[in-house]
């Protein structure tokens, strides 16, 4: 469609994929070339490969828009920069860079999003890229809730965003592109942002972090000058500014007595009892989260102290000291492993991520599969919560904070060992390097947890030690 050359310098539109069995709507990019180095930049679109090739070969009334948008940003923007990098023989990409990010009064936030996600998913900084993408998805939907003009179809559009915010993954994301340059982000602007997210259902605690991470992006803390200064920065606290709300933590904690009647639950359905050994699993397993659950292998259980060693992906940090969770392996762990565990003992505990290598190169895909995973879990959960009449919005979330709250308000446990028992940071208490847990004392507290009406098997578990 759009394929230009002058002095050496070339542009074009491309569809990045990313696997030769690519159905998957892609990202569209500016291919600026020189020198036989190319240089991407986002143009804020994404399409299917079908969807791509139409754009390209086929004169579709839907696309005239898409095309004009396209043509118009080439003919205005691209191509007279290209002209005068040409006719004054000084093209670089950092000259081109500062023309399309600092010399416009229209720098947008779509690329600068782009650019951070882009460099994150380099790190394999998955979980991080995964919060500025949504962050920017939830940034897109407000731009054109804004641009819609009647009010019928405002409403229709946020029932639309409620219907779909808990999507993430698949073909029923609701994606949604349109332009946000930065003059535009002032308090009023933000203001109206949060209004429109709240009214789509989204909590204070998520906007929160929705509106930190768009902070992040206008400081732009990877070593450039901030998008916005002075005047024109629309946080703070003083008065005609935008104050991020604080959302505070909800309290998505349930009584062991809870614990256990999940734990009790009977059912025939094959779904809802993944689900109830799922979340008792965790909670047991020092209220791990779901995804360090999905990447548990059988080289993680440790014959010797019958405990699983892992470490949270969360906290992995390159050039850090590892931080290890000793995990005691009590009965009902045990009793789960045999009903739902892979029966094959060199690969992963649980059979989530089956036929996926833990590699770096594989994270984003590793990501995917457990967002995957954790949707029917945590709606079969909320089936269970509904039988046991307990909190309706029952989570694999509320493993965790269960736990802590029950090991630090009903047994009183130090808070330091609580800290090492869930693989909090403890770096800044001087008291903790004092604090060494042995394998039996971890038993002893987390024994305390089990139901004393049940009896539980007792098994070997020496037999799932990789080899």
């Amino acid at each position: 469609m759009i394929h230009y050359r002058n002095n050496g310098i070339g542009i074009k539109l491309i569809r990045k994929k990313v696997t030769k069995e690519d159905h998957e709507e892609r990202a569209i990019y500016w291919q600026i070339t020189y020198k036989r180095k190319s240089v991407l930049y986002f143009t804020g679109r994404y399409f299917t490969a079908g969807e791509w090739d139409d754009i390209l070969n086929k004169q579709l009334r839907k696309h005239n828009s898409i095309k004009e948008t396209f043509q118009g940003y080439f003919d205005n923007t691209l191509r007279p920069l290209i002209d005068e990098f040409a006719i004054n023989n000084t093209f670089t990409f950092e000259a081109l860079n500062l023309k399309l990010t600092r010399g416009t009064d229209h720098l947008s936030v779509n690329n600068a999003f782009q650019k951070r996600i882009d460099s994150l998913k380099a790190d394999y900084k998955i979980g991080n890229a995964s919060i500025y993408q949504s962050t920017y998805n939830a940034l897109m939907r407000f731009k054109h809730y804004k641009l819609i003009k009647k009010r019928d179809d405002k409403i229709a559009f946020v029932a639309l965003c409620i219907k779909k915010k808990n999507i993430k993954v698949g073909k029923n994301v609701l994606i949604i592109n349109e332009k946000i340059t930065f003059d535009e982000i002032t308090p009023q602007f933000l203001n109206e942002c949060e209004k429109f997210w709240v009214e789509s259902e989204i909590s204070y605690a998520t906007i929160g972090i929705y509106m930190r991470t768009l902070r992040a992006i206008i400081n732009n803390s990877e070593g450039e000058e901030p998008y916005l200064t002075g005047i024109k920065y629309p946080f703070g606290i003083e008065r005609g500014k935008y104050v991020i709300p604080e959302g505070g933590r909800r309290d998505i904690a349930l009584s062991i007595e809870d614990i256990w009647e999940v734990e009790d639950y009977e059912t025939d359905n094959h779904v809802l009892t993944t689900a109830r050994d799922i979340f008792v699993f965790m909670f047991y397993c020092n209220g791990l989260n779901f995804g360090d659950l999905c990447r548990l292998r059988y080289e993680n259980i440790d014959a010797p102290t019958e405990e699983i060693i892992f470490q949270r992906k969360k906290t992995l940090r390159k050039g850090e000291m590892p931080t290890f969770i000793y995990a005691p392996l009590l009965p009902p762990m045990v009793e789960i492993i045999n009903r739902q565990g892979n029966k094959n003992q060199h690969g992963y505990i649980f059979p989530f991520l089956n036929g996926i290598e833990p590699l770096d190169k594989n994270e984003s895909k590793i990501k995917k599969q457990i967002i995957l995973a954790l949707d029917p879990i945590n709606s079969s959960l909320k089936v269970i919560a509904k039988d046991l009449e307990l909190d309706p919005n029952l989570s694999t979330s509320y493993t965790r904070n269960t736990y802590i709250s029950h090991l630090s308000s009903e047994l009183l446990v130090n808070p330091i060992v609580v800290r090492k028992m869930v693989g909090h940071s403890t770096k800044k208490d001087v008291t903790a390097g004092y604090v060494n847990l042995t394998a039996k004392k971890r038993f002893e507290i987390n024994s305390k947890l089990l139901n004393p009406a049940k009896n539980y098997s007792t098994i070997n578990i020496n037999r799932w030690v990789a080899g």
